[in-house]
């Protein structure tokens, strides 16, 4: 041991040894190309370090007696942050679906798509409510941002993902809605002023904290603008209820009837609590200054909402001028069409400029709806009340700050026409006078807020919703209460202030986002990297077009006549097929990869260098693995370890130069080569290069939790991870430290793990498990016992047995190892009696041995009994050695048999045999052949077999 400073700190370091591995154990040093089993050569340009020679590789730096380094300077953080942009510039793929950057709230589409085309509705709801809330209300009146970005409309039409988004959602709350697990209270009191979709966010992500909520609503009711601007054709109460109700059962408090400003100060509410969140939306409405606005019969679009959905009577003439272009505008034109008026719309751009969601409107002219577009109002004529309104024929000019055609009058075009009713929908803003009065700055009918953290100017007061946005979607305004949920949360912790900070220069702050798992989940939730392709139709030229779901509207001439739901659902036919049409754009290694974490830390840029960038066909020719060298950084990791541990040469580097790529030797496909560790390359590959084929209708991606237990797969016991998603076994992945290191395929892709037995079978043929007990009652047979069972599982039957007196024995014979990993690894020559086809390990435990028939140091054996030197024996089944252990062995002679698990043994008389159950499902011990007793640990809950024997 030397010793030597990191960071100012005296630590001992290992003589020998790459620094890298001692700085990775004591905090953060970035790399793709390191691996301790093998020599360093330094090519990612990561793990840079500073040294008072200058910034050097840590990985191929030895530690010397005195030497200092630093690893987070502002030069080194700077170099990697080059070095991470130089990978990107060459890096082509998405991060993300087009889909989910789209979505305000940035939900996983994609993950919950695969969901949904899996049946799983529950968990589908589970996955969206990760970032909003009320997908039944947004599956019918979200704009769907995510369609419009859909990357089908390069083939066909997009996914209907908002109608596939109301299927599940609905499902969910017929069938007994989802609910979240509330932590335990953190005594941290939150006042949420306001019921809206951004009030009802805020208040939900806070109760997912423990934080103790209080919603305080001036109207009789909870849902604000869902409730009180949405007409019921749109959107059914019986369903905006059911859906708040899933929020408001988390733990909630509400307070309705009860006015900030009228009934409470907001002064008496900072008083009384710990954090205030304002989401009282936006309910002006905005005028047009025009002669005879104030005329009867003149009325403000969002009053006209409130007072139908209110029930109270709205005198309506025969013909109604609704003036406006958006969606507020489209649902009073509706209203007012099914109070029995002649409606006319009247905008004072084309229909192409119109805001409104282009659904509604042609809804809208389906119904009998009129448009008068290019025309604006300029007076309102009558005596005392609406008679006539003077309207102007406008232009198009020049673009104006909204992105839109300005447009301007056409001198002498004014035109009368006839009307009873003139309503007003251009626009709503808040009260700016009133937040004033609050002390909240306000400026153009919005409350100023930090733009990041969306505290007001009140400390401990936050906003959002309609009342920071202006008028917006129900999706928007939920993103934001969940947003300044999140920063409410980090105020009562004490931490908002530096959470800014990381969110707005996160690479100078990257040890203390790696040390607080707060601000870390904040920027990975927040600001997460993404990296994007660039797509023409030509890129999709071979997808098949499929066309999209569509359902029957309810007949115009029906439909404008009642208030009743226009929309029908989805079928679940059309529902599971629907979602097949996903391309899933997004990578399915997103959640792992470590270049996009680093991206995200040091805040690197995909086009901070452009020019000429590679694209690769990809290889999609193995049955359970997919190579996609756009995404390769080149690391080495899969060269190196196919070449140097594994010893299959699977894959090599091809051409030289800026059009090097990782591919089979001789430009073969990766379908074409064999090999038994091919899928450890995909643990290896830091970028998701290299992937793994789910055995899925649709893959997610999802994230996954992984649970450390061992293979099944012969009498190694491998330690392994199985990765699970909400009670879904995923795949299985190695463990960091784990005896073996390395995971075989069959491991991974045969997936014995999750496969058993659909239930028992009693002379081959399938019987239920009552039927199985009673056979079990009768006592008059030989319990046989397969080393499918743990040891504990061993114990238990091993009592039973004798407790019962019924003779037990097992498929288990031969001895038992004399042989430690230690001598296999230390031996150079083996006597090898086993087949490596079988056992896959014994490639990497032999590379570089000798295998030999006599002078031998150890002996390897499939089955038999130890020889004179140390030997390892080998046996089917994970637990041989645990069954020898215990003294259970042979088959006793029997009329009839009970075997415990799967066997090829032929027994005479009847047998039935009991499943043991999903090996993901157990936990226990069991013992592998070098006599490990290693941890079982279950993966989700399932059914014991033993169970029948109780």
């Amino acid at each position: 041991m030397v010793k030597i400073k990191v960071n100012g700190k005296e630590v001992e370091a290992p003589e020998g040894r790459p620094l890298i591995e001692l700085l990775r154990e004591m905090g953060h040093v970035p790399g793709f190309c390191y691996n301790e089993e093998l020599d360093p050569y330094g090519s990612c340009r990561l793990c840079l370090i500073s040294t008072k020679r200058g910034v050097t590789t840590s990985c191929t730096l030895k530690p010397v007696e005195g030497l200092e380094v630093e690893t987070l300077t502002d030069e080194v953080v700077s170099m990697r942050k080059t070095a991470l942009e130089l990978i990107l510039s060459n890096h082509y793929g998405d991060c993300i679906g087009p889909c989910q950057d789209a979505c305000p709230a940035h939900s996983d589409v994609q993950g919950y798509l695969a969901l949904i085309a899996m049946g799983k509705y529950h968990e589908t709801v589970k996955l969206m409510k990760e970032k909003y809330i009320l997908p039944a209300v947004l599956g019918r009146v979200c704009p769907a941002f995510c369609e419009d970005a859909c990357r089908r409309n390069l083939v066909d039409e997009p996914l209907a993902i908002r109608q596939l988004k109301r299927f599940a959602a609905d499902y969910d709350l017929e069938h007994g809605p989802w609910m979240p697990e509330i932590p335990p209270s953190t005594g941290k009191r939150i006042a949420v002023v306001g019921g809206g979709p951004a009030g009802l966010a805020c208040a939900y992500y806070l109760r997912l904290k423990g934080h103790e909520v209080t919603i305080i609503e001036a109207m009789p009711e909870l849902g604000g603008m869902m409730r009180y601007g949405i007409p019921p054709y749109r959107l059914p109460k019986d369903v905006l209820d059911r859906d708040i109700a899933t929020v408001i059962n988390t733990g909630i408090e509400v307070k309705t009837n009860t006015a900030l400003g009228r009934d409470v100060s907001l002064e008496e509410l900072r008083e009384r609590y710990d954090a205030v969140f304002l989401g009282v939306g936006a309910w002006r409405s905005r005028k047009m200054g025009i002669p005879g606005e104030e005329l009867e019969g003149v009325m403000h679009g969002i009053e006209f909402l409130r007072k139908v959905n209110m029930g109270e009577k709205v005198e309506l003439g025969e013909r109604v001028i609704v003036v406006g272009g958006g969606n507020t505008a489209m649902d009073v034109a509706r209203t007012a069409l099914r109070l029995g008026a002649k409606v006319t719309v009247v905008y004072r751009r084309s229909k192409a400029e119109m805001p409104a969601n282009e659904r509604e409107v042609e809804e809208a002219m389906e119904e009998g709806v009129e448009f008068m577009f290019l025309t604006n109002p300029v007076k309102i004529i009558g005596d005392g009340k609406v008679e006539e309104v003077e309207l102007v024929k406008m232009r198009l000019g020049e673009p104006d700050s909204s992105g839109r055609r300005r447009p301007i009058p056409v001198e002498g075009s004014e035109f009368k026409v006839k009307a009873d009713n003139v309503i007003l929908a251009i626009g709503q803003y808040c009260d700016e006078e009133f937040l004033k009065s609050l002390g909240i700055e306000a400026r153009r009918g919005k409350a100023l807020v930090d733009e990041v953290t969306l505290q007001t100017s009140v400390p401990g007061v936050f906003a959002g919703g309609d009342l920071v946005l202006g008028p917006s979607t129900v999706i928007e305004s939920i993103a934001t209460g969940r947003r300044a949920a999140i920063m409410i949360n980090l105020y009562l912790k004490g931490k908002l202030e530096k959470a800014k900070a990381v969110l707005t220069e996160p690479e100078k702050h990257i040890e203390e986002v790696l040390s607080d798992d707060d601000l870390y989940n904040v920027l990975f939730d927040l600001r997460p990297y993404n990296h994007w392709k660039k797509v023409t139709e030509k890129d999709y030229e071979h997808v098949e077009r499929k066309p999209r779901a569509k359902v029957k509207l309810l007949d115009p001439e029906k439909r404008k006549r009642t208030f009743e739901e226009v929309e029908p659902a989805l079928t679940e036919e059309q529902v599971l097929e629907e979602a097949k049409r996903c391309m899933s754009c997004g990578c399915m290694e997103v959640f792992r990869c470590k270049l996009r974490e680093y991206a995200t830390l040091y805040n690197a840029r995909q086009d901070a260098f452009e020019g000429e960038g590679n694209k690769f066909e990809i290889d999609e020719s193995h049955p359970w693995v997919t190579l996609d060298n756009n995404k390769c950084v080149l690391c080495g990791q899969c060269v190196n370890f196919t070449h140097e541990v594994a010893g299959e040469g699977v894959l090599d580097y091809l051409f030289r130069g800026f059009k090097t790529r990782i591919s089979p030797p001789l430009g073969e496909s990766l379908g074409e080569v064999e090999g038994k560790f091919i899928g450890e390359m995909i643990d290896l590959c830091p970028v998701g290069a290299i992937t793994e084929k789910l055995p899925f209708v649709k893959p997610g991606p999802w994230k996954t939790k992984t649970v450390k237990t061992v293979c099944n797969g012969c009498s190694f016991a491998c330690e392994m991870g199985i990765e699970v998603y909400d009670g879904m076994l995923v795949r299985a992945s190695r463990v960091e430290n784990s005896w073996n290191g390395h995971l075989c395929d069959y491991c991974r892709f045969a997936r014995p793990w999750a496969e058993d037995l659909a239930g028992p079978l009693l002379n081959g043929e399938p019987v239920s498990w009552e039927e199985a007990k009673q056979f079990i009652e009768k006592g008059d047979y030989a319990l046989i016992l397969t080393p499918e069972l743990t040891n504990e599982e061993i114990a238990r039957l091993k009592a039973f047995a004798e407790g019962k007196g019924i003779p037990i024995g097992s498929t288990v014979s031969g001895g038992i190892s004399t042989a430690t990993l230690e001598d296999i690894r230390k031996a150079k020559r083996v006597l090898l009696k086993a087949d490596p086809k079988k056992f896959p390990l014994l490639k990497i435990l032999l590379r570089g041995k000798e295998i030999v028939e006599e002078g031998y140091e150890v002996a390897i054996l499939e089955g038999g009994e130890p020889l004179d030197v140390p030997t390892l024996i080998l046996h089917e089944g994970v637990n041989a050695v645990g069954l020898l252990k215990a003294g259970v062995t042979g088959i006793p002679e029997s009329k009839a048999y009970v075997v415990v698990g799967r066997t090829k043994l032929e027994l005479d008389g009847d047998v039935l045999v009991v499943p043991t159950g999903l090996w993901a499902e157990r936990s226990g011990t069991v013992t592998n052949a070098f006599g490990m007793e290693l941890k079982v640990e279950k993966a989700r809950e399932g059914r014991s077999p033993l169970e029948v024997f109780l």
